[in-house]
């Protein structure tokens, strides 16, 4: 008797969970995906960041964020690469967005690996 409560409670529970959990995650992966597409149109200006080998672009990722740059992660290229959006123009946001990357301090938080002295977008290289 007691088994079935607590089988019916886990399953209760679980439901709960999920559908707490669905709701928030499903809205997460439609803005990822509206802002991937949002930066891979041809009308939106925006600057290449090669993520160094090793590197976590999460890091890079939130600092442009916490700035106010709408950014996301490219896996079309073979290196890692963070798109970053420039709505008032490239020449006008790059230095902006080479700082907020230098800022960063590090791309791996575990070992704390720096970011590169000289950040250098590929239209630079």
């Amino acid at each position: 008797m007691y088994t079935i409560f607590v089988l019916i409670a886990v399953v209760v529970v679980a439901a709960i969970a999920g559908f707490f959990l669905i709701g928030p995650g499903k809205r997460f992966a439609q803005r990822h995906n509206e802002v991937h597409e949002e930066l891979h149109e041809d009308r939106t200006p925006t600057l290449e960041y090669a993520v160094p080998v090793g590197q976590d672009p999460t890091v890079v990722l939130a600092a442009l964020e916490q700035a106010g740059f709408t950014a996301t992660s490219d896996p079309s290229h073979p290196q890692q690469t963070v798109l970053i959006a420039c709505p008032a123009g490239v020449d006008a946001q790059r230095e902006g967005v080479r700082r907020v990357i230098e800022s960063a301090g590090v791309t791996t938080p575990q070992d704390g690996a720096r970011v590169p002295d000289r950040v250098q977008f590929r239209d630079e290289a």
